[in-house]
């Protein structure tokens, strides 16, 4: 099938089952769309010198009696918190996308809605798919923990500034940190998100359709990404531009609110709290979730259509039973 062919079956595929725009939604809640909204707004007093600025902020959070010792110790308790519940929404979101995929291609090739069984082989489908999820993030995780130390490191130094009289100049040392650790490590956290982003959904429906187990599926992702590069590429392209459409109408909201509320978490922390979670849930959550289930058709009929003649194939569904 030319590109063109399954770009427009998919989008078709997509706008003519509406039920799977509510399984978008779902793999919004869970993390899975891709298309995730956050507000940050740091709006100062332009009449503060930095200084002062800095010795608000850090007199704002920083209690009195906190030490490098409890800093080093709360580190260590987010970093657990965070890893469970990374966890925790890895397998949820393995189950829901899982279904989603599964209820695509049975609405593609047989036009058949099956929302339980679809869930049901999300589940079975789910160890093999979050495990497959761990050994490709262990590159990022292997980073994410190098910056979390350095990050417990900057902020004891910070603590430690702030005891001796907070000023701009000397939380140079921190910034300077930061900002080489950011240089460092955002090419090769770019260039491994950015062939992840071809090449995972690939393997997510291995392990889905075909039943593969973790390094298997991995294997066959790789197989099938190095047959139908071009036409991968162009899919993903596809939904890059759609994800840079969607940003600008957000990007400009986003900046509409800023100028309207000078909503931040410094000085206005409940209204940036507000605003923060309707954005959320009205952009990344309804809008990005349609969106993620147009990604999910996509990815699934060009998947199909790369891989039809293989045997590996005639296994898609063989846990479904047609009522």
């Amino acid at each position: 099938m030319e590109i063109g062919a399954l770009l427009k079956r998919g989008f078709a595929v997509w706008w003519r089952y509406k039920m799977l725009w509510g399984l978008g939604i779902l793999l919004a809640l869970v993390g899975r769309s891709g298309y995730g909204v956050t507000i940050n707004f740091g709006v100062s007093d332009p009449g503060q010198s930095p200084d002062e600025a800095v010795s608000r902020i850090l007199l704002a959070f920083i209690p009195e009696d906190l030490t490098p010792e409890a800093v080093t110790g709360w580190v260590l308790s987010l970093g657990l918190i965070v890893l469970v519940g990374w966890l925790v929404m890895l397998f949820v979101g393995s189950i829901v996308e899982g279904a989603a995929i599964v209820q695509t291609d049975l609405l593609d090739q047989r036009g058949q809605f099956d929302l339980s069984n679809s869930f049901a082989i999300g589940v079975s489908r789910m160890v093999p798919l979050a495990l497959m999820d761990v050994l490709l993030a262990l590159p990022v995780l292997v980073v994410w923990i190098g910056i979390l130390v350095a990050f417990g490191a900057v902020v004891a130094s910070v603590l430690t500034i702030a005891r001796e009289g907070p000023s701009a100049s000397m939380l140079g040392l921190g910034v300077l940190t930061i900002l080489g650790l950011i240089v460092c490590l955002a090419i090769p956290i770019l260039l491994w998100s950015l062939f992840l982003a071809v090449f995972r959904p690939l393997a997510t429906r291995a392990c889905v359709l075909e039943g593969q187990g973790p390094v298997a599926s991995i294997k066959r992702g790789w197989q099938v990404l190095r047959r139908n590069l071009g036409q991968a590429v162009v899919v993903w392209l596809v939904t890059f531009g759609i994800g840079l459409v969607y940003s600008l109408p957000v990007g400009a909201i986003g900046g509409a609110l800023l100028f309207a509320t000078g909503a931040n978490p410094v000085t206005s922390f409940g209204a940036w709290v507000i605003i923060t979670v309707l954005f959320n849930v009205i952009f990344a959550i309804i809008l990005g979730g349609l969106l993620a289930s147009l990604n999910v058709a996509l990815w699934t009929v060009g998947y199909r259509q790369w891989t039809m003649a293989t045997p590996a194939m005639q296994q898609a569904y063989a846990p479904v039973q047609i009522r």
